[in-house]
């Protein structure tokens, strides 16, 4: 099975670095990975070490697509719509670009293929994958929303159809599945939805009519675009599979247990000489970083027998820059950093010490294991697997994990975690208050359950839920392959 990505494998953090790791170590040597780099499309066979050149997409293109993504589809994704901004030209920009990466892989493919696709960069591909014969499995790694305002309903249902051209489609939580289903039920009215089973029936017509769309925009010839047409998964039922990310338990204790403060640099030592309160993420409105520094501010207010006790330690870079809503949540985050940093000082101690470059899974490591407990405090969050690495760095003396009510990994994490919600700022504060002065039996309790869960399920458990369900027949498609036989020998 061929994965396709916007991002290629070994790219940091998220689903990219995870599904590589997953993807060197499971896949079989004849699999590949499709993916953009720098604009273009490349291709990285299993077992080699240099991607092979497909094509260079135009770079205004690759900016539509780009605008898209995170001016419309990640904000609203992320029940934020008073961030998303439609653009019409973007919304074409993003099918076109949907189009030409399926093409591409089609032409360079031998036979029918099977993909696995992840990434909302590439929603619309298993639609087009599929009209051009080919079997899909895509995994929806951030959350689908639970409304939608009345004027994106049209754009997101074309998204909707085109993830229903996949033969199976994953969710991280329950609640992702359970938000799509009631989108497709009331905005898709031809698809029939069975919730017990967590099938949906396409609607045959639809179908029909996205596979002409394709073949009238298909840079194809008239016979190519007949051969599109008897090639295409009219109607196929999707099945819903929820199963979230897991991490490689393995690979972050090991990396743990070799970690040795000289190795690191003097400000890592130095912080984890310290108490210190963690969080790694990067600056974006939907992982609540300005609430988060608010939090701080009144934490010190109500606990001042903390300040140059315990600092807040922040990895933190920037997120999409040049995007206005991402630049203007950037300066407003380092303006209150600032704000704070000076009203609490005193001397050398600052309460928020900021990382801004990223770091190596080694010094991730050294961090997790040190820190005295983890801030996850999303508005809204798809997996939040930093949760998970932090846990499974923990040894005898374990720190605490605070974890969002809107945070992916709370389905799995919430019951031995504490509340952490960015809206509660009382609330948050004292679950932090709680953390620093939680009993050391307790929270090894806790840290033992949710390893627990995370040794139940690994990177491997996702990644063969996901893999193994491409060997299960897909009907339509067998049943077409005499269709194609006879087609070719009428095409000669």
């Amino acid at each position: 099975m061929d994965v396709v990505s916007y991002r290629g494998p070994g790219v940091a953090g998220g689903v990219s670095s995870g599904l590589g790791t997953a993807w060197r170590k499971e896949a079989d040597s004849s699999s590949k990975w499709w993916f953009i780099n720098k604009g273009v499309l490349e291709v990285l066979s299993a077992k080699a070490d240099k991607p092979k050149f497909i094509s260079m997409l135009p770079e205004s293109l690759i900016e539509g697509h780009y605008g898209f993504c995170n001016d419309f589809l990640w904000p609203l994704m992320h029940d934020l719509p008073q961030y998303a901004t439609y653009s019409p030209e973007n919304h074409e920009h993003y099918r076109t670009f949907n189009k030409i990466i399926a093409e591409q892989i089609d032409v360079e493919s031998i036979g029918r293929q099977e993909y696995f696709i992840q990434d909302y960069q590439l929603c619309l591909a298993p639609r087009w994958l599929s009209a051009l014969g080919h079997k899909t499995v895509l995994f929806w790694h951030i959350p689908w929303p639970k409304s939608i305002p009345d004027e994106f309903v049209e754009p997101l249902r074309e998204l909707a159809s085109g993830l229903l051209g996949a033969s199976t489609l994953g969710f991280h939580t329950p609640e992702y599945a359970e938000n799509f289903m009631a989108f497709v039920s009331k905005y898709l009215p031809g698809c029939k939805v069975n919730r017990s089973s967590l099938i949906i029936e396409n609607s045959e017509e639809q179908a029909r009519q996205y596979m002409r769309n394709f073949a009238r925009a298909a840079h194809k010839s008239y016979v190519m675009q007949q051969h599109i047409h008897n090639r295409s998964r009219h109607g196929g039922p999707t099945k819903l599979l929820v199963h979230p990310l897991g991490i490689d338990f393995e690979f972050w204790t090991e990396l743990r247990d070799s970690c040795k403060e000289s190795d690191m640099d003097q400000r890592l030592i130095n912080i984890c000489n310290s108490k210190f309160i963690l969080s790694v993420d990067r600056v974006d409105y939907t992982k609540a970083v300005l609430d988060r520094l608010l939090i701080v501010d009144r934490f010190f207010e109500t606990h001042p027998e903390q300040v140059g006790q315990v600092s807040f330690v922040q990895v933190c870079g920037r997120s999409r820059p040049g995007l206005p809503a991402f630049d203007r949540y950037w300066h407003s985050c380092r303006s209150l950093l600032g704000a704070v940093n000076n009203r609490w000082k005193v001397g050398d101690w600052k309460p928020v010490d900021w990382i801004e470059h990223s770091l190596s899974p080694k010094d991730l490591s050294y961090l997790y294991s040190n820190a005295d407990c983890m801030l996850v405090n999303p508005v809204r969050d798809g997996l939040n697997l930093t949760a998970k690495e932090f846990i499974a760095c923990q040894d005898s003396q374990p720190g605490v994990l605070l974890l969002s009510p809107g945070a992916g990994a709370i389905h799995e994490l919430g019951d031995y975690s504490l509340s952490a919600a960015p809206g509660d700022r009382e609330g948050t504060v004292a679950s932090i208050a709680k953390s620093l002065n939680m009993p050391l039996r307790e929270r090894q309790h806790r840290a033992l359950k949710m390893k627990t869960i995370l040794v139940s399920n690994q990177l491997s458990h996702w990644w063969t839920a996901f893999s193994q369900v491409t060997r299960v027949p897909d009907m339509h498609l067998v049943a077409r392959e005499e269709e194609d036989e006879e087609l070719m020998r009428n095409l000669g």
